[in-house]
């Protein structure tokens, strides 16, 4: 990331946003090894794993977790499992800069270990009369820690109608660079971190 931006900036940019300039998203991982922040988030929101394999990984977690043999070493053999599944989730993407915004979960999203398999712009869905980019605070919405824009809509089951039209999506080719190409107008190419 070039730039770390205070939340208050964040919402500053976030806020001058039209709602076109949103998308609707399904997420998958790269398949390689999670840090301990993407574990632990697939661990305690239950995200979902999609794929040819999903049925031996999650026959593969339940031995796991089961087997007193594998008692000491099942967190770790997990962390490898869930590395290896296709995990998915929606999100609301917009640009900041030339990085991606994850607004819904309120951050970055890192494209070395993410990649982007379905996109919609959010007005073929929403428009100004059923939908506004607002902040909220920790009152309204207990798991913000400080105010923070989000997208309010005035009916949510849209959202989850396509989440369960695409979440389960067979295939899952990487359209991160048709991602940038609709948003930007220009090609992508995923730079490599020499330092990992």
């Amino acid at each position: 990331m070039d730039k770390n931006y205070l939340q208050e900036e964040l919402n500053q940019i976030l806020l001058s946003k039209k709602l076109n300039e949103f998308y609707l998203a399904i997420i998958e991982n790269r398949q390689e090894l999670l840090s301990d922040e993407e574990y632990e988030e697939i661990v305690r929101n239950d995200k979902n794993i999609y794929g040819d394999n999903k049925e031996q990984v999650k026959d593969l977690i339940n031995k796991v977790q089961t087997d007193k043999h594998l008692k000491n070493i099942a967190p770790n053999l997990m962390r490898i499992i869930f590395s290896l599944a296709q995990v998915r989730y929606l999100a609301i993407l917009t640009m900041i800069d030339d990085n991606v915004y994850d607004i819904a979960n309120t951050k970055f999203l890192d494209l070395r270990r993410k990649k982007i398999i379905h996109f919609d712009n959010f007005t073929s869905l929403y428009n100004e009369s059923n939908a506004r980019v607002r902040c909220y605070t920790p009152d309204e919405e207990p798991r913000l820690k400080q105010k923070t824009v989000l997208i309010d809509v005035d009916d949510v089951s849209i959202i989850q109608a396509y989440e369960n039209a695409y979440i389960s999506q067979e295939g899952s080719e990487d359209l991160t660079s048709d991602f940038f190409n609709e948003v930007n107008g220009k090609s992508y190419t995923l730079k490599n971190d020499k330092k990992r």
